[in-house]
């Protein structure tokens, strides 16, 4: 189970409003003044994500609790969103090189063509990717479960 501290922003009958402070991968790293990535994280600042989660240990607004989700939750949803766009935009690609003729005086529209369909395919792969997180079997799934207040 993957944990991480949030902080009670709202309840909404039995749901909380979750706020949790994004942090930067990097922010234990011995070469902090040497990173772009360090350095970007300072420009934007600090960034909260909002996200629901059921009430059941009984918390109040302003509350510090711990929310879990499981490594499969994490794994299953980190395939989707990233390797589902990215199959499709190969899959297209691919589709559009074998269908279209090789011609020599022509070649630009073959290749205007497969990075057309190539896009096309991740735009369908990513389609596919925000349906699966719409359907109400992968809300459940992917939900985050309060495990336990720190401060209240």
């Amino acid at each position: 189970m993957i944990e991480e501290q949030v902080r009670v922003v709202a309840i909404e009958g039995e749901l909380l409003l979750l706020e949790a402070q994004s942090q930067s991968a990097c922010g234990g790293c011995a070469a902090k003044k040497g990173c772009g990535t360090a350095v970007l994280s300072k420009v934007v600042g600090q960034k909260f994500s909002r996200f629901q989660a059921k009430n059941t240990i009984g918390a109040n607004v302003g509350d510090l609790i711990v929310v879990g989700l499981t490594e499969r939750a994490l794994l299953n949803g980190s395939f989707v969103i990233y390797m589902l766009p990215i199959i499709g935009m190969i899959l297209f690609a691919l589709f559009a090189d074998v269908m279209f003729v090789d011609d020599v005086d022509d070649w630009l529209s073959k290749d205007v063509s497969v990075a057309l369909f190539s896009l096309l395919g991740f735009s369908i792969g990513a389609g596919f990717a925000r349906y699966h997180f719409l359907s109400s079997h992968s809300k459940e799934s992917y939900q985050p479960v309060v495990l336990r207040k720190l401060i209240g």
